[in-house]
């Protein structure tokens, strides 16, 4: 099996640091520069021996490689042996992936202290993907109690350090607690650094941040393109923002409804209720685009299935729009459109 996604930033961030730092024995410097040319094969014969020798920063790409089956055979639990040797060397980055993986319960049993302990480790010596995950665990209270000061100090380390992750989760943090300006001001400048390094989540955020006026006057234009970039890159909620700016003509839009109703239906695709609720409201009255009960029944039922009381109601108005012929095919197209295990069907 296939380590999960979330497990790629520690790697990635360990990765850059090493290629900055100078090799800790001979002959590692070759095993990662076959590594970056996706040689593994070779990478992993010259990072082994290495390894053997007590490099820290060998002993972590072995840790990789196996826990990524790169240059051989898959085995986290292997991976996690390397993995802790090179943290018992004091080794940061191996020290961050090691955390990881006992929070997981990858390679071997889950053990969300040891996992603490680990980030702890790592961030104290200056780390910003061990100092966002260990901020990370006092967010969520996980092998610590929650605590947000602790939260933000740590999100705060790696943030400035240019952490992207780490700026947005740190940033949320700041502007939900609903603290004094400079705390806002200290916000904005991360999610400016994260959005402009491609973070939708951060493009989102820092639009809507300047749209509402919290980072002061004279923003709500720049607000608004940042929402539709995040819009343009597949987010759903920044498309379903964008929807809802068009309908009204907000921030100096025009009123657009048929822009309104194009990205409304990119959010609805994502399975996101409110915009598919929106979605089928527009074609039951016409806005935006042509009459069509048929279709605004099938997109209330989706939005109904997840929940959307209102969403019900307008679904039972739409079934008395149409002949019992009608209901049966769009309650086909719905069924084709519900995720498989939700709707029971093989």
């Amino acid at each position: 099996m296939s380590p999960p996604p979330r497990l790629a930033a520690p790697f990635a961030a360990a990765l850059f640091c090493m290629l900055a730092a100078v090799p800790v024995h001979a002959g590692f410097s070759e095993a990662l520069e076959s590594y970056v040319a996706n040689n593994f094969s070779r990478a992993f014969v010259e990072a082994e021996t290495a390894a053997e020798r007590g490099n820290p920063a060998a002993q972590w790409l072995m840790g990789t490689m196996y826990l990524l089956g790169q240059g051989t055979d898959e085995n986290p639990a292997t991976a996690r042996q390397w993995f802790a040797r090179a943290a018992a060397e004091n080794y940061p980055p191996a020290q961050a992936v090691l955390g990881t993986m006992y929070e997981q319960g990858i390679g071997g049993a889950r053990d969300v202290d040891e996992a603490h302990h680990l980030y702890l480790t790592a961030a104290e010596q200056g780390y910003a993907e061990a100092a966002y995950l260990l901020g990370r665990q006092f967010l969520n209270g996980l092998g610590t109690p929650k605590d947000d000061a602790q939260a933000i100090r740590w999100l705060g380390l790696a943030a400035d350090d240019g952490h992207t992750e780490a700026q947005y989760l740190g940033a949320r943090l700041l502007l939900e607690a609903g603290r004094q300006r400079a705390d806002r001001m200290r916000a904005v400048g991360w999610l400016t650094e994260a959005a402009e390094l491609e973070h939708i989540g951060a493009q989102f955020l820092l639009g809507n941040t300047l749209l509402s006026g919290e980072a002061g006057p004279g923003n709500r234009r720049t607000g608004v393109e940042w929402i539709e970039k995040a819009a343009r890159a597949g987010h759903g909620p920044a498309q379903l923002r964008l929807g809802d700016l068009h309908n009204n003509g907000i921030a100096g839009l025009r009123r657009n409804r048929q822009e309104a109703f194009a990205w409304w239906s990119r959010a609805a695709e994502q399975s996101d209720a409110d915009a598919q609720l929106r979605v089928a409201l527009a074609l039951a009255r016409g806005r935006g685009t042509r009459s069509d009960p048929f279709m605004a029944f099938v997109w209330a039922s989706l939005a109904a299935f997840q929940g959307n009381n209102a969403a019900y109601e307008l679904r039972e108005d739409m079934a008395a729009r149409l002949t019992i012929e009608q209901i049966e095919a769009a309650e086909r197209v719905v069924d084709s459109r519900l995720p498989i295990d939700r709707a029971g069907r093989s």
